[in-house]
């Protein structure tokens, strides 16, 4: 089955940290494009079965419910929905209500993921957020009440942010009893705003030591409320891990639409336009396709299935894709066994609890 993933590009300001494909707009082309997303979405329908859905962006809770709804409808008319899909929306607090929540509940959505990144007012601010703690604190206890099923996102590594700041932050959260939580540390991203405060000494961000200190930090918190972290980011009570995230991460096949949404689809890679002028013409052909060697498939699945604490399935990558990881990285494998950073269960190795967070140095060793 597939999953698909539905880009709603519209934020209310834009974060200073932010290089995702997203904007200001005014609510006449969010009505263009609501427009165009449906025909597009019945376009590429295929009249199968989906496994997830994901409306992400940007911020798609800034839409009006009735926007929200014609997407929704556009979907169930093109595909069929799985029996137990999982229909997610990204939100922000302030943008969030109690009706929202209700048309959302009605309309089919059964987890929402909410863009919290701190409770410090300071860091908020610092990183151009016009959210504030208060509004958290406001929508919070009613998350339950309509979608059970519902995520905090945080962030570390940002300015003005220590390990008390991230403590109180994710204590705080915890009260709330939510599903799932995500710890994503800043990328910081050529030429955005903090960028270039970054270079140019106005704002100084945590070294990469007190950046590990931080992520260990929440590691160890969420852990001991019931946690289980299964993805570097990503942190979940049994049962309640993102499916559609473990979509993407186990390789599997995937619809986008909308403004820059991606697809991947057997074996090849789509794009769609980052012009808005273009896209609300109506020419949804993409703006490039890239057939993925099997090398290139090789690299991907290693480098996305060692992210998970499940791990790489030996046996799977040697089937599909007729690559046997443990004679072509015998050396590197024997090495990383023997400096405790990895460890090889059956058919599957994995990076080791203590060592995800130099994840990225231990995968290049093995693609």
């Amino acid at each position: 089955m597939k999953s698909l993933y539905i880009h709603i590009p519209f934020c209310e300001s834009k974060c200073s940290y932010c290089d995702f494909c997203s904007f200001v707009s005014n609510e006449e082309i969010k009505e263009q494009y609501v427009k165009k997303l449906c025909t597009e979405i019945r376009a590429k329908g295929t009249s199968e079965r989906l496994y997830s859905i994901f409306i992400g962006g940007g911020t798609p809770s800034v839409l009006s419910i009735k926007q929200i709804e014609k997407i929704i409808n556009a979907v169930q008319t093109s595909f069929i929905l799985n029996e137990n899909i999982e229909i997610s929306i990204e939100s922000n607090p302030n943008s969030l209500s109690i009706d929202k929540l209700q048309a959302y509940k009605d309309l089919g959505i059964n987890r929402i993921s909410v863009g919290v990144q701190s409770l410090d007012n300071k860091v908020l601010e610092t990183i151009g957020r016009i959210h504030k703690a208060e509004d958290v604190y406001k929508i919070a206890p009613h998350l339950s009440k309509y979608i059970p099923n519902y995520n905090f996102d945080i962030m570390i590594g940002l300015p003005c942010q220590d390990n008390i700041s991230v403590q109180q932050t994710l204590n705080n959260l915890i009260a709330f009893d939510p599903t799932h939580i995500s710890m994503y540390s800043l990328i910081l991203e050529n030429n955005t705003p903090l960028f270039n405060r970054v270079k140019n000494k106005q704002i100084v961000l945590p070294n990469e030591d007190e950046v590990v200190e931080q992520y260990e930090l929440g590691n160890q918190i969420l852990s001991s409320n019931g946690y289980e972290r299964y993805e570097i980011s990503n942190f979940a009570k049994n049962g309640y891990e993102c499916k559609h995230n473990l979509h993407y991460w186990e390789c599997g096949e995937y619809i986008g639409v909308g403004l820059s949404a991606h697809s991947y689809l057997a074996g090849k890679r789509f794009c769609n336009t980052q012009n808005m002028r273009e896209y609300l013409k109506g020419d949804y052909k993409p703006v490039y396709v890239e057939e993925l060697t099997n090398d290139e498939k090789i690299e991907e699945y290693i480098m996305l299935s060692l992210r998970t604490s499940k791990g790489l399935n030996l046996s799977k990558l040697q089937k599909e894709l007729k690559y046997d990881l443990l004679i072509k990285k015998q050396k590197e494998i024997k090495w990383l066994i023997q400096n405790n950073f990895i460890e090889k269960q059956g058919n599957f190795i994995r990076i080791l609890p203590d060592k995800f967070y130099v994840s990225n140095a231990i995968i290049e060793k093995l693609i």
